[in-house]
């Protein structure tokens, strides 16, 4: 699924979704269905006022979209928003609400929003599983605070507070033994726990013995880690996937779906031909590349 910033051609298609669940559902508190004009001005509202306004397409369909806003115009909740996602009803069930989501909060400006709000009608198993999976926690329930298909229905909302929530973040290149190493055992001494850190690779080639080696100079420890494959990660909703090497990025452009995607090619030290000086001069070197870019990078997104 590509997801994408909304423009006024998709309009017809949102509406097609949002009505939907209008005139079928109680999962919106609206009975009338909403024209395309009225759609319009309500997109143009939030993308004016500097909030996201997103779909997601599957070849040429709008298949889902989300969007946020303020939750409440008072100054003092500036830093409160609250998000909607819908879904086409026939695609459902197919994993697409949580590539929206993921790339709903990946997007979020965490230096700019404290806490996202989710409203929703209760029951809504669906909804609740899907925020839930994301770190979103109950916080009050309204019984019947509204009435639908002539049935007093109850809201419930959930909360999620950023920066109270590490980060998940994942380092790829060839095979899991040298490169990603380093980056997570550093990226793991520089963010504490500010972050989650993973590493893997696109094959699994065994940690190499030198990389254990040169970071114990430098007093990091990586004589517990494993060689991974990037797919025993697949089900992880990762913030932050950083690839280190060429390789890696060529093979995984499209894993995971919602996260922030960097990249930063380092020389493969394993390669280093030469006497062991000279390998170790070369292990140590890109070590301390790798040791200044995690440092920036937990500065700038952490």
């Amino acid at each position: 699924m590509n997801i994408r910033n909304a423009t006024p051609g998709d309009v017809g298609a949102i509406c097609n979704i949002y009505n939907y669940y209008v005139e079928h559902t109680a999962v919106t508190f609206e009975t009338m269905p909403v024209s395309e004009s009225e759609m319009k001005n309500r997109m143009n509202e939030v993308i004016e006022s500097g909030h996201s306004f997103c779909v997601g397409e599957a070849g040429d369909k709008i298949i889902g979209y989300y969007y946020t806003h303020r939750w409440n115009n008072r100054c003092a909740y500036s830093t409160t928003l609250e998000e909607s996602i819908y879904l086409d009803k026939d695609e459902r069930g197919k994993g697409y609400g949580t590539q929206l989501f993921q790339h709903l909060l990946a997007h979020i400006d965490q230096n700019e929003v404290h806490v996202l709000i989710a409203g929703i009608s209760i029951p809504n198993e669906d909804s609740v599983r899907l925020h839930e999976k994301f770190g979103f926690t109950q916080i009050s329930r309204m019984k019947e605070i509204g009435r639908k298909f002539d049935k007093w229905r109850d809201v419930g909302h959930w909360q999620l507070i950023f920066n109270s929530l590490p980060k998940k973040i994942l380092v790829l290149c060839t095979g899991n033994s040298c490169r990603s190493q380093l980056a997570e055992g550093y990226l793991r001494h520089f963010a504490g726990d500010k972050a989650e850190v993973y590493s893997a690779g696109v094959e699994k080639h065994g940690v190499n013995p030198r990389a254990v080696a040169i970071m114990k100079e430098d007093g990091i420890d990586l004589s517990g880690h494993t060689s991974n494959l990037v797919d025993e990660y697949r089900n992880i909703a990762f913030d932050y996937v950083i690839t280190v090497c060429d390789n890696a990025r060529e093979r995984c452009p499209y894993y995971p779906t919602g996260a922030v995607k960097l990249h930063h090619s380092f020389p493969d030290p394993a390669k280093a031909q030469g006497t062991e000086e000279e390998i170790t001069a070369c292990f140590r070197d890109v070590r301390n590349m790798i040791k200044d870019y995690c440092k920036q990078f937990v500065e700038n997104h952490l």
